[in-house]
């Protein structure tokens, strides 16, 4: 009865999580996340499923055993901002649900713990967002492609049209 249990609780997250994801596997998959994404942010340099840990710095919920529910879907990462997206079952579209503009962020982290690796992102306001990529439908860590968008946002953030001066 337990080993049922898990088992369908464990299904039930994987199915949960593909929703919220939406249609990685489908030829249409690029297309549709890019009608998400204004074309104003500019061009898309790294999109794929991931996960949002709003008000997380990095590792922190992990190291201070405080799990953290991350919220699964669709990371974008343009020349000037950094969108989360989700499926939105009945229109068959992708929806913004956060969105950071680079002119916002005061600094950007890669924070690793193990195998995984998360963007983190502290604003203005200083409070932090951690983000991360993943693979196998958002069963897996990204790590590779979260260390390429980490260098890739790392020069954005710090270039001298990005900081203000007071």
């Amino acid at each position: 009865m337990r080993r049922t249990f898990f088992f369908l609780f464990f299904v039930g997250m994987i199915a949960g999580c593909v929703a919220a994801i939406g249609p990685v596997s489908s030829p249409e998959y690029s297309q549709l996340v890019a009608k998400a994404t204004p074309k104003q942010a500019g061009e898309i340099r790294y999109y794929g499923p991931g996960n949002w840990y709003p008000n997380i710095r990095g590792f922190a919920d992990i190291r201070s055993r405080r799990l953290a529910d991350p919220i699964p879907g669709v990371l974008v990462i343009t020349e000037t901002a950094i969108l989360f997206q989700q499926w939105d079952k009945p229109t068959k579209k992708f929806e913004i649900i956060k969105l950071l503009l680079f002119s916002e962020i005061t600094e950007v982290a890669l924070d690793t713990y193990g195998l995984n690796r998360r963007l983190v992102l502290r604003k203005k306001d200083h409070s932090s967002d951690s983000f991360d990529f993943t693979k196998a439908k958002g069963n897996f860590v990204d790590g590779t492609k979260v260390e390429e968008a980490f260098n890739f946002l790392k020069d954005q953030i710090m270039k001298p049209s990005n900081i203000l001066s007071i």
